[in-house]
């Protein structure tokens, strides 16, 4: 519902990112300027609810539990807004300060829905501002009023006299209101809102919040009969009737009329469809792949020839002389420079291009609707594909996105398996090595292999792992037109970690490689496993160095390599047959430094061991049949 867009309006990309206490879902913190003060805004995990049954929603509670924040910025989808304002519903009853930012109007009324944004201003009780995040429309004034909310302003701004409303207040059922007046007897001084926390069962709430909790939770106790009269929980009917007020609301303020078919709506019914759906699909992920393919392979050699023709052979001609221990550090910086420049930035950003066109398009969730029953017939979970969609990005988010799934067994089985999806720096390696030096076909036959592996990989663990398999239920966001210009930041917000840290780490470990080669260490450690590396895989000795340093990051391998093999070429020094084995197992072998930690957060260290390790044997066990196989062949 835009809720990245809006912070990063708001704030920039100057953020800080950290785990909340207790949980190991990150929060967002960002400081903004505003009329000569300092504001601290926190981006809480997006949630639907304040039930605490998922990671995210037990952090964004915590935090408000915790922390109690001066005001809520509430961003609301306007495309749904009955759906949206359980949770604004929720945040009212427990008395948080709130502005409702109504986002997303644009789309709104592009489907033909029109909210009067007065009349849902006077049923909720608190301010409600139109906003269209992705264009900055609106968001100054929600702060605005966010700061007026808080503090209110001097009688003589044009802001203040804004009428006040009571906040909204759900009427529940008979017997639910009598239970809260049952609460509010015995403790007088207890808030509405906390006595319906308490119905619910929530009791993490009423600890963080209440001095005397086991007080309120007895006194909350329900009476067997209540719940015997309406056949379910009270808590479902409190929700219930919640949903029924979000409801009433709804056809209060907003109307809806029909629109004229849009052609964006004629192309999702066909990206949709069960005739033309995955067909769909598999020819854009080939034409992704074949673009990265053509425009990362030219803009690579055109790199490594203005390399090795103005920088690299006049640096060499000049050094003659110097000490070899010099020479070799600088040679192997700069071939560490040129490998970073040449290998990595023309796959992964085209790469990057195309994941936040699918992303910002509303795509995504489209393909995982089409692959859903196909997963559930390999036992597999159908929420698990949206993670794994990501992980063709990074690994690292799309584990972290698993933290949306409710059970335990599912997040072992999707972050494994997203472990082993060929993320974009191992698309470099793929597209980089094998695309340019053996063929475009014989790239896609290692993402068909890591395909098959993925998915044995997860119907195994989904028939051998106890607990039980969920159904899936996915919201579907309109399809939108791509932002050209939001396109370019997310593009360059996920290539900037490469720039800023990976790219003055490959400089200066190439060039300290270059010192350890010319001592003469390399050829220790690579003679230690010379039987895995050159008898088995059949590959360069050095190669088991250019492994070593892609558990740093994956696309330091094929970087790596190129400055131990003297050359981006890789042609001319390896064969297509190693050339092939050495990216198989790099892209399966255990995921980079970053993969390991979050995998660790996640699902214990304990499996953290288990999956690395798998993926170890793993990719030593493919990429020797690979070798075995070729060599057959030829």
């Amino acid at each position: 519902m835009g809720k990245s867009a809006f912070f990063s309006r708001l704030t920039g990309v100057g953020v800080e990112v950290s785990n909340y206490p207790g949980t190991t879902v990150e929060i967002i913190k960002g400081t903004l300027k505003h009329e000569g003060e300092s504001i601290n805004v926190v981006d809480l995990p997006g949630i639907y609810s304040l039930s605490a049954s998922t990671e995210d929603e037990k952090a964004a509670m915590k935090y408000l539990i915790r922390e109690r924040p001066d005001v809520v910025i509430n961003i609301i989808d306007a495309t749904r807004l009955a759906r949206n304002l359980n949770l604004t519903l929720q945040l009212l009853e427990i008395d948080i300060p709130m502005v409702v930012a109504l986002n997303q109007v644009d789309a709104a009324e592009q489907m033909g829905i029109k909210i009067d944004v007065e009349v849902l201003e006077a049923e909720l009780g608190v301010p409600v501002i139109p906003t269209i995040a992705i264009r900055g429309k609106g968001i100054d004034t929600a702060l605005h009023r966010a700061i007026e909310v808080v503090r209110p302003l001097p009688v003589d701004l044009p802001h203040c006299g804004r009428k006040r409303h009571r906040c909204c207040q759900v009427k529940y059922d008979d017997h639910v209101e009598q239970a809260i007046e049952k609460i509010r007897e015995q403790i007088p001084d207890i808030s509405r809102g906390i006595c319906i926390r308490a119905l619910e069962g929530d009791r993490d709430f009423i600890e963080g919040y209440c001095e005397n909790p086991k007080e309120v939770m007895e006194a909350a106790s329900i009476p067997p009969r209540i719940e015997e009269t309406h056949g379910q929980p009270i808590k479902d009917t409190i929700i219930k009737d919640r949903y029924g007020e979000a409801g009433a609301i709804e056809q209060t303020a907003q109307e809806k009329h029909q629109v004229p078919r849009q052609f964006i709506d004629r192309i999702d019914e066909i990206l949709t469809s069960s005739r033309w759906g995955l067909p769909i699909f598999a020819v854009l992920m080939l034409t992704m792949f074949y673009v990265v393919f053509k425009v990362g392979g030219y803009l690579e050699t055109l790199i490594i020839d203005i390399f090795q023709t103005y920088l690299i052979t006049p640096v060499s001609l000049a050094l003659s002389g110097v000490h070899p221990l010099v020479v070799s550090a600088i040679i192997f910086g700069l071939l560490g420079m040129e490998a970073g420049l040449a290998i990595v930035i023309p796959f992964i950003g085209t790469f990057y291009i195309f994941l936040s066109v699918m992303e910002d398009t509303g795509y995504l969730p489209r393909a995982a609707f089409l692959l859903d029953r196909y997963m559930h017939r390999l036992g597999l979970h159908g929420r698990a594909i949206i993670p794994m969609l990501l992980g063709y990005g990074c690994n690292v988010p799309a584990i972290i996105a698993a933290r949306t799934l409710n059970t335990h067994r599912e997040r072992i089985i999707t972050i494994t398996m997203v472990a082993l999806t060929p993320c974009s720096a191992r698309t470099v390696i793929i597209m980089g090595l094998v695309g340019v030096f053996v063929g475009f076909w014989a790239a896609m036959s290692i993402y068909f292999i890591e395909l098959v592996i993925i998915l044995l990989t997860g119907w195994m663990l989904g028939k051998g792992l106890p607990g039980e398999q969920m159904g899936f239920i996915m919201e579907m966001p309109p399809l939108r037109y791509p932002d050209v210009q939001v396109i370019v930041k997310k593009t360059w917000f996920r290539m900037k970690g490469f720039v800023y840290v990976a790219f003055p780490i490959l400089i200066v470990g190439s060039s300290i490689l270059g010192v350890v080669d010319e001592l003469g260490m390399l050829a220790v450690f690579e003679d230690m496993l010379r039987p895995v590396f050159v008898g088995f895989l059949g590959l360069p000795a050095y190669a088991a160095t250019a492994f070593i340093f892609g558990i740093l990051r994956k696309e330091m391998a094929l970087e790596i390599l190129a400055v131990l093999a003297g050359t981006a070429v890789f042609i001319d020094v390896m064969t297509p047959l190693q050339i092939y084995v050495f990216a198989l197992v790099a892209t399966i072998y255990v995921p980079c430094a970053a993969t390991i930690a979050v995998i660790g957060k996640e699902l214990g260290w304990r499996n953290m061991v288990l999956i690395s390790g798998f993926t170890i044997v793993l990719s030593i066990v493919v990429g020797g049949a690979a070798n075995l196989l070729g060599l057959a062949l030829l």
